[in-house]
């Protein structure tokens, strides 16, 4: 650390007096160092500040102090050099209008994956995906128009799906390829993908098949999810204080997890998490996704499914279902994706399992980068 510190101090005199570094690669030999800094910058401008800011906090050099650095570009790295690496696959609720427009106008790679998408999706839902994704910025009525139509599951899990798999692609154009993958909730297709299991058409058809079954399940009540700030531990014990069905859906991190199950329940469940203190929300769901409220739609699926070209993961796979490996079976596989939907999905366990596994890198391969916090929090120590 002292000899890094050093060398950080030379580079920010020399930036000082005007210096600006090639734009290039970082040295290997640096990415391989026993202690490693990484500057992403855009300019001279944004190079001193962040050096600045690095040199700061240099002088604590904890955990914490670079954690709050990553969004700015500056990324610490201590002790042997990155093992393996996954792919991160966000699934609904990181969608966003004009999601993937300007990387399809950059990347001919994304451009031919979304042309793709829209000759596929256009017969099952109307139009081309990118008449409900792509609009206007400056028109608010057009923009409105499409923030609706991303509200529904049946646009938004194509939508999510296909920018995750461009994104992918456009990595593999730079040389970029995983050594496991992992995706969550609807993002397991995109896993899917980038493992071989699937074609991204017949990931396409299954990802809005999976979105049309389980919102065509119509009950009394078709339940309610919430997010909840709390521990599993926490979760579980309250949840089992409240009477009716409420049960965890996503068990997100070791600070986070969503609840679903019957709209009284978890109504009941928020008032209580709220009267400990803890920040519980409500989410804009149409059903209690990964609850049994949902399982109905596992036999239109598992129809579905029958009809596509299914393979054996050709690259490591991590299931939500078990937070474990995928299994090397074609009906193996098909059974898991059927009950995806109703099982809550075991993130922390997967993440777990993907640093047993040697994984130290891990890149959030989708629109946002709600995936990335919560890697660093179960991964914090």
């Amino acid at each position: 650390p002292s000899a890094l510190d050093e060398k950080l101090q030379a580079l920010l005199a020399r930036v000082k007096d005007g210096f600006v570094p090639p734009v290039a690669p970082p040295d290997a030999s640096e990415l391989a160092a026993a202690e490693r800094l990484v500057i992403d910058f855009g300019d001279h401008a944004e190079l001193l500040k962040r050096l600045e800011k690095a040199a700061k906090s240099m002088k604590a050099d904890t955990a914490r102090s670079w954690r709050a650095l990553q969004s700015r570009g500056v990324f610490r790295g201590s002790g042997p050099a990155p093992g393996k690496l996954a792919f991160l696959f966000p699934g609904q609720g990181s969608q966003y209008v004009n999601m993937g427009r300007q990387l399809a106008e950059h990347e001919p790679v994304a451009a031919a994956v979304f042309a793709e998408a829209d000759r596929v999706i256009e017969p099952l839902l109307g139009k081309p995906l990118t008449g409900y994704l792509f609009v206007d910025a400056k028109d608010p009525q057009a923009v409105k128009g499409a923030e609706e139509a991303l509200k529904q599951t049946a646009v938004t899990q194509p939508a999510v799906l296909t920018f995750d798999v461009a994104l992918c692609r456009t990595f593999a154009e730079f040389g970029i390829e995983p050594d496991f993958v992992m995706g969550h909730s609807l993002g397991e297709y995109g896993g899917l993908v980038s493992a071989g299991v699937m074609s991204f058409a017949d990931a396409l058809e299954a990802s809005a098949a999976r979105g049309r079954e389980m919102t065509r399940v119509s009950l009394e009540d078709n339940g309610l999810m919430a997010a909840v700030m709390a521990p599993l531990e926490v979760v579980e014990k309250t949840l089992a204080e409240i009477d009716g069905y409420v049960v965890p859906a996503n068990i997100n991190s070791s600070a986070q997890c969503v609840i679903g199950g019957s709209t009284g329940a978890v109504e009941a469940a928020v008032a209580a998490f709220q009267k400990q203190g803890r920040q519980a929300v409500p989410l804009a769901v149409s059903h209690a996704f990964h609850t049994k409220i949902v399982a109905p739609a596992g036999g239109s699926l598992r129809r579905a499914l029958d009809g596509f070209d299914i393979s054996p993961p050709a690259r490591p796979l991590v299931a939500n279902v078990t937070g474990e490996l995928y299994p090397s079976t074609v009906e193996a596989v098909k059974d898991i994706l059927v009950q995806q939907i109703a099982a809550p999905v075991q993130w922390v366990k997967g993440v777990e399992t993907l640093y047993a596994q040697g994984v130290r890198a891990f890149v959030e391969v989708g629109p946002k980068r709600a995936l990335k916090g919560f890697v660093d929090d179960i991964l914090g120590d």
